[in-house]
């Protein structure tokens, strides 16, 4: 191979697995934030030192600020008090709360639900979900717990579903999807007075149990899901059928598929994509082929990822021109291979001694990519 396209696969891999596009989105999105938030900024200042400003006026600034600059957020809130001419409401604190939960600032978070019981406004389930949601990223799931189950109804304020759904993911992030479950059943207890779990809920518990491998777990509470009177959604379905796919169950993942079809849910690319790598890691490529042609007949197109999955498949099993006609065949339907594509491709012609291929496949990539090295390197998006 030559040193120029030794430096081009190189340059390649420094730029990502798709090209260095991602890269380039998210500057261009970062920078739209960055204008959004200043905007916001000025606003509020604007506003601040109006006299006919009202409260309502002044907190949608001061939320549209805390969306992408929190931290900033908070100090317009000070510079709000300190003016005194407007006075905050449990709208504006819960703002602040929200702020001071996201930065990590959690001792100002319970400072600020302190002011706010002093002041003598009854505080609600919005006040409290923002500092759940911090304390549970913050691997302080047991606090969140307590506050919820034990201080949050001594202050005369109830904890309604959502509050219940932040605690679930705060567990299950933390792999105690057991006490999560145990959460979920108190929940749907109507003796203890309990909150009935919504779709969320279970969907939260049985991706918690799949991360951790307890698939039997977790299918059975897709059955109670069902005994509940709850209708799964398309996320409930793909994250089962993706995870017993994973695990090789393909029967299983064929009733839930089936089940899915009865009520009314049609599967979509990521569903069916988990279908192909379940067939392809079972060792069964006619099958994982017969899904890619009933997804066409259903009118769901297969992305990249459908595509390189089976192409693996093929490439590990010295199959690499039947992966090459799979590779034609996506081109020809419009989708633009990643480097992820490209390498797998390349392997399969390595393993096979296909050198000459190989070199046929670089001058496409070279071609395919030259584009976007252009954009990337290009001085004014480096400035």
């Amino acid at each position: 191979m030559s040193s120029s396209r030794a430096r081009v696969r190189v340059r390649v891999s420094a730029l990502g697995p798709d090209g260095g596009a991602t890269r380039l989105n998210r500057t261009t999105q970062g920078r739209q934030r960055a204008a959004e938030s200043e905007d916001a900024h000025h606003a509020f200042d604007e506003l601040l030192h109006r006299d006919s400003s009202s409260i309502y006026d002044l907190n949608r600034a001061l939320s549209d600020v805390a969306r992408d600059s929190p931290a900033v957020a908070v100090s317009l809130f000070n510079r709000m008090v300190a003016r005194a001419k407007v006075t905050p409401n449990l709208c504006t604190y819960s703002i602040v709360i929200g702020c001071c939960s996201r930065v990590g600032q959690l001792d100002l978070a319970f400072a600020t639900v302190g002011r706010v019981i002093r002041t003598g406004w009854r505080v609600d389930t919005i006040t409290f979900s923002p500092l759940l949601k911090g304390l549970c990223v913050h691997d302080r799931t047991t606090e969140a717990m307590d506050i919820a189950l034990r201080r949050m109804p001594d202050l005369g304020c109830t904890p309604n579903v959502f509050s219940y759904n932040i605690l679930l993911k705060g567990l299950c992030d933390v792999n105690t999807s057991q006490q999560a479950l145990d959460l979920l059943h108190i929940m749907a207890d109507d003796s203890r007075g309990g909150c009935p779990p919504n779709v969320m809920s279970y969907n939260t518990v049985i991706n918690g149990l799949l991360r951790e491998g307890q698939v039997d777990k977790a299918y059975c509470l897709f059955d109670e899901m069902l005994d509940q009177g709850i209708s799964p959604n398309i996320v409930t379905y793909s994250s089962i059928i993706a995870t017993l796919s994973k695990s090789q169950a393909m029967d299983k993942a064929i009733e839930v598929l089936t089940r899915m079809l009865k009520n009314g849910f049609m599967p979509d690319c990521v569903t069916y994509t988990s279908f192909v790598h379940g067939y392809c890691s079972s060792g069964k490529p006619k099958e994982a082929i017969a899904i890619l042609k009933k997804m066409r007949r259903s009118g769901v197109e297969p992305n990249v990822v459908t595509y390189t999955t089976l192409m693996d498949y093929l490439c590990k099993s010295g199959r690499s021109m039947e992966a090459r006609e799979v590779f034609d065949s996506m081109v020809k339907r419009g989708h633009k291979p990643t480097i992820a594509t490209y390498a797998t491709l390349l392997h399969g012609y390595a393993a096979e001694g296909s050198l000459v291929e190989m070199h046929h496949l670089l001058d496409v990539m070279v071609c395919d990519l030259s584009a976007v090295w252009i954009l990337l390197l290009s001085p004014a998006l480096l400035a």
